[in-house]
Order: C-alpha cells, then structure tokens, then sequence
C-alpha cells in the first residue's frame, strides 16, 4: 500500500505544453459560445479603437493644427524636375505661375528622401513653410484683395506664407484658420465619441468573460466534486485531503484567469500586434523598420522568461497544494499534537515547506524583475531612435509631425501586448499545470462502477447471504477467505473478533465500498453487485465508531436535508433514541448549530444523533460498526434502549468489542483471522469454551 506522501509526487507536472489539455478545457466553454463569440467582436472593436485613436492625433497635427506646405519652383530645364512632374504629379498643387507649385508637407514623406535632396541642394525647394487657406472662405477673399502680394493661388486654396500670419489680428487668424479650428473639435468629438465605445465595449467583454470564467469555475467545482464523491474509500485513504482541498479550489481558481481573459485577451493582444505593426508600415515603412530594430531581442527576453517561469509557477502551485495538505493533517489532529508537545516539531517541519514555498516564489519574482525592466529598457531605447531618427527625417522635411507623433504613441502600444502576451503564457502555463491535476483526479477510475444495467428491488425484505467471500486490500493479503453465512429477515446477527479479524470489512463489502475479488453477497437472493448502488445503500442504515457531523444544525444533521422528513418526525425520532434528553438542554433546540465534526458534543451525545440520523431514513437493514466503543457507561444505557427501537422489525447487523452489547442478538458470528471460526447465541458460545468465551473472559475477568 502507497504511503499518503508518495502521492505527492502526483503533484509534480509533465513539463511538456500539451494540446490536449487546452482542447479539453474548450470543452467546458462549449455552452457559451455566444458569449464568447460576442466577446470576439467586443475585442477586435476595441482593439480597431485602439488602432484609430493614435492615427487621429496624427491628422489633427498634419491636417488641421501644423498644416503647412512647401513653395516648389520647378523650371523645365532641370533634369530633377522632368523626375518630380513624371512620378509625383498628384501629389503637386499648380498655380497661376507654371513654374511654381506647392506640396503639403503631410505628403512630402511619399516623394524619395533622394529627390528630395537634389530639389533643396539646387534650391528649388523652399525651407520656408506656407499655410494653405480655402479660397471660399471670406476672410481669405478679404485678405487676398487687401494684400495679394502675400498669396500664391492655386485653383481651391491660396498659400500664405507663415511669417506673414504674424501681421494678422487674433480675430483675423480665428477666421483663416475656422475650418482648421472646426476640423480639430470634430477629431476632439469624435475621439471621446472612440473612448465611451472603447468603454462600453471593454465593460461589455469584461463582464462576459468574467461571467463564463465564474461560471465554467461553478460548472467546474460541481463536476470535481461529484466525481471525488463517485471514488472509493480507497482512493481517500491513500489521498492527503489536502491536496483535494487545492485542486477543488486554488487549482480551479487559477484556471479563471485562462477562461475570463487568456483565450479572449491572447487573440487580442496578437490582433493588436500586428495591427499596430501593419499601421506603422504604411504610414512609414521606414521608420518602422527603425522601431522594429529591437523586436528581435524582446521576443528573445520573452521566450526565456517563459521558458523560466514556466518550472517557476509551477513549483509554486506544487507547494501550495503540500502546505494545504501539512495544514489541514496538523489541525485535524491538533488534540494529539498538544498531548505529546509536537507543536514546535511540527512548526519546525511546516518551515521546511513553507521556506521552499518563499523561494519558488522568490525566484519567480526575480525573473518578473528583470522581464519587465528589460522590455521597458527596450521600449525606452526604440522611443530614443524613433525620435533621434524621426526627428531628423521631421527637420529634413521627409516626415510629418504628426506621423513622428502617432509612432510615438504606436510604439508604447505594440509593447504593452508584448510583455502581456509574456505574462499571460506563463499564467497560461500554470492554469495548464493546474488543470493537469484537476484532470489527472477527473481521469481517476477508482470506484465503484454499477453494472451495465442495474436493478431494484421491489419490496426489500433484508435477507442476507455471504457467499464464500474473499477480499485483501493488498495483494497476497487476504482479509477475508472464503467467509459464508446468512442473515434471516428481521434478525439482529453479531459479528465478534479480535482487532483485524475483518469485521469491518465485511460492512465495507455489503455496502460496496469495495467489491469482493471471490464470492458473491446477495440481498434476498439478488446479486448485489447487479444493484443500483443508491438503491442498494438506501436500504442500510450505517452507523460507525467515530461518529462525524456537519457544522450545521442539529435538525440538519438528522435528516441531512431530505425535507421528505418532517420536523415532527425528527423529534420523535431524538425522543425513540433519547437524543431529546440533550437537544432540549441547547440553547435553540434542534436548530443549535454544533461546531466543526460535532466538537462541541461530548462522544455519545453525537453518537445518539447518528443513532437518529439511522432511524430518520428508515432503512430495512441496520449496520452498526462498534457504534458504542468509545460510550461511558450511562450514555450506553440510553443507546441499549436505543438499539431496541433500532432494530425493531430490521434487519441487523452489529459489529462489536463491547460483548454486553451484543449478548440480545439473535446469533453471533465469531470471526478470526479472516475465518468464521463459531456461530451460536450467547449462551451457546459461552458454553462451547471457545473463542468468544476467552473474549467474554477478557473483558469482564
């Protein structure tokens, strides 16, 4: 048999990225494909927004706010010139001199910084920039008739040179520059306009995917829970229940983050990646080859992050699940702790783990710590060339302000969902972890299956039969062997032995907590392996040693939430079994919420209270598994009184140590080393001399 600690190493994750995970936990968000669908869209609006508003800064600055443009004086004889009219016409603006044009300076940056050069090296380009104003607007046709020397006219707008603005009144330059004014409100409306749709629509996908993560996590926990409640005793007894405590809760908990963003805000950090890198391009090839000089390095600094952190979370969600484990076995057994002063050994051996448990978190921080000062350093350092490079090109005239501004803001753009896409692989590496374990528990095939078409009884009588039952836990260990005996409909049978004789495991059998590997156990002549496992546990009334309760109340702790029973029967119930003896002395009766596994309950008084919860259900066979070891003598008055209302027209089984509890009962079974050894009532053992007489002698000699 495994030692619960070798079951640790459960907790130790394959390094390999397996697809297969990732197909089954889309699985789980099947039933929400609208939602996700609708998040999609909200995501790829959100990430068009994110796109539109830095390319809108850059019209305000090249369109409205710096629009200016260059004098070109462009004679025939120029070989430079035939060059500039072949491959640029649209881009030139005529005037009334055939020689004289005029380019915005928003367009210069499509001509080739070469024939640039040549046009200003022969001076047919001038530094001096012009503000082109609309011919139709009446302070222009004012200004034109007032000072026509200042303009040069083309067929819609007339150029002004910028020094001259600076004779003009406020007033004067309010009516010039009116649609200028008028375009820059507009791009102000329209960009709030963009940031209340980017609101709404991040509101709008934050609460879809916050609300499929919660409830694939709810749909989750359930599945997680019903399946470890499906699997054997056997599985529990090898499992710390801690480590079950962390997967149904940490371990799930950290798949939220991959359902609520990782699938949605991966997709949208890639879209707006390369979107951001796609606008860059076309607003200046360029340049954006010059910022994306260090991208190369970043991806770099990116995969070794992952490639670190991956084994770093990963270790961290291992030893979480051993210090929720170390903490619920040391509070559970907290009365053994204080008996024999473990507190500073087991304080000293919680220290080992939780020191571990710092360092992997340490050193998980340390790699965060150079990850993103790294990629910062390298945003800084593309921010540096783009202005040293865009600047320049700015100054030479062979790049817009207003294009240098929009990269500006471009640029801390595509590093943002560089360093996301860093940190979301590696919590995706961890959810992925984490859904190993959860999936390794679901793969879990240790129980007790009901067979391929499992029947009821109609009317259950409660006869039963053992078989020539076998049973070891551990191979070549046998407990049982060869075990065969009938219990009648009605008759209360006791089943006797020395400890490890495999008394309580034939409750175990009967109940199916295990199947026999030989033999076969029949109630009122059926197979019960061809039952229906809740049929077949319905019809028992299992009462054991240590008895357990919920934190709950005591009418609950009865019935266990079946409202079929009514309070009224609940009390009569406590009153057949003198618990009412106790109830009646709390505080609120029945509805008196007892503490943790009934610690505020002396032993018998929770054992009266299992007594009742047996009787509540009214099962046709009653088990007790030494129900009364651990009662004092008066409290085992009140439960012999019990017992005769207990199995009163039920058949009975009764595992005891204590022989005064037993000596009523119809028949006795001896039991020893796996082995019906004697059978007989009391009397008749007693005179046999054998095996049940040294017993009887032992406890009352």
């Amino acid at each position: 048999m495994k030692h619960k600690a070798d079951y640790f190493e459960k907790d130790q994750p394959t390094e390999t990225f397996d697809l297969r995970l990732i197909v089954r936990l889309a699985h789980y968000l099947k039933p929400f494909r609208k939602g996700m669908a609708a998040s999609v869209i909200l995501v790829l609006i959100i990430t068009g927004v994110e796109l539109l508003l830095p390319y809108l800064t850059k019209v305000a600055i090249d369109n409205y706010i710096l629009k200016n443009a260059r004098k070109l004086v462009l004679p025939p004889q120029e070989k430079i010139v035939r060059t500039i009219l072949t491959n640029y016409p649209q881009l030139l603006i005529p005037t009334q001199d055939p020689k004289t044009f005029f380019i915005k300076e928003k367009d210069s940056n499509q001509i080739d910084p070469r024939h640039l050069f040549i046009l200003k090296q022969k001076g047919l380009m001038e530094e001096a920039r012009y503000y082109p104003a609309a011919l139709d607007l009446p302070e222009v046709q004012r200004l034109i008739k007032k000072e026509p020397r200042f303009f040069w006219i083309s067929k819609y707008e007339a150029f002004i040179h910028y020094d001259s603005l600076k004779s003009l009144s406020i007033n004067q330059l309010v009516s010039l520059r009116e649609r200028d004014i008028l375009g820059v409100m507009w791009i102000g409306f329209l960009f709030v306009f963009l940031l209340l749709i980017d609101f709404g629509c991040s509101y709008g996908q934050l609460y879809l995917l916050e609300y499929i993560g919660q409830r694939v996590m709810h749909n989750l926990r359930l599945e997680l829970l019903s399946h470890l409640q499906s699997l054997s005793l056997r599985f529990f007894e090898h499992t710390p229940v801690g480590r079950l405590v962390t997967r149904a809760t940490n371990d799930v908990l950290n798949l939220e983050d991959m359902f609520s963003s990782i699938f949605i805000e991966f997709f949208k950090d890639v879209v707006l990646l390369l979107g951001i890198m796609a606008v860059m391009l076309l607003l200046s090839w360029r340049l954006a080859l010059v910022s994306f000089i260090f991208l190369p390095l970043v991806f770099v600094l990116t995969i070794f992050f992952s490639i670190k952190a991956r084994g770093a979370y990963r270790e961290v969600r291992m030893l979480i699940a051993r210090i929720n484990s170390y903490i619920q076995e040391n509070f559970s057994g907290i009365l053994v702790v204080k008996i024999f002063n473990r507190a500073k050994e087991n304080t000293r051996r919680f220290e080992h783990i939780n020191t571990a448990h710092y360092l992997a978190n340490i050193r998980q921080i340390i790699l965060f710590a150079l990850f993103m000062p790294g990629v910062e350093l390298l945003s800084s350092l593309t921010v540096a060339l783009l202005i040293w490079k865009g600047g320049g090109a700015v100054l030479a005239q062979t790049l817009s302000l207003g294009i240098l501004v929009a990269f500006l803001a471009y640029i801390q753009k595509m590093f943002q969902p560089i360093r996301f896409l860093a940190e979301k692989y590696n919590v995706l590496q961890s959810a992925l972890a984490s859904a190993e374990r959860i999936f390794t528990l679901l793969d879990e095939k240790h129980f007790v299956p009901d067979s391929q078409n499992p029947k009821e009884i109609s009317l259950v009588r409660g006869a039963i039969e053992f078989k020539n039952v076998s049973f070891a836990y551990n191979e070549g260990e046998p407990v049982l062997q060869d075990v065969s005996f009938q219990i009648k409909e009605d008759e209360t049978v006791a089943v006797v032995g020395h400890t490890g004789a495999g008394k309580s495991t034939l409750i175990k059998l009967l109940v199916r907590f295990y199947d026999s590997q030989k033999g076969e156990i029949l109630l009122d002549g059926v197979n019960i392996q061809s039952l229906k496992i809740d049929f077949l546990r319905s019809n028992i009334g299992l009462v054991i040693q240590d008895p357990f309760l919920f934190a709950e109340s005591i009418i609950y702790n009865i019935r266990l939430g079946n409202s079929e029973i009514s309070d009224q029967e609940v009390a009569r119930i406590a009153h057949v079994v003198n618990a009412d003896r106790f109830i009646k002395k709390l505080n609120k009766n029945f509805d008196e919420v007892i503490t943790e596994e009934g610690t505020s309950l002396s032993t018998g008084e929770r054992q009266l209270l299992t007594f009742a919860r047996a009787l509540a259900f009214n099962p046709k066979i009653l088990v007790l598994d030494e129900a009364t070891s651990n009662i004092d003598p008066k409290t085992e008055g009140l439960i012999q009184e019990a017992l005769e209302h207990l199995t009163k027209q039920r058949t009975s089984l009764i595992i005891a140590h204590r022989l005064s509890t037993i000596e009523r009962a119809d028949r006795i079974l001896v039991l020893h080393k796996g082995r019906i050894r004697e059978e007989g009532t009391h009397e008749e053992l007693i005179a046999k001399k054998g095996i049940y007489y040294r017993l009887h002698q032992l406890q009352y000699h």
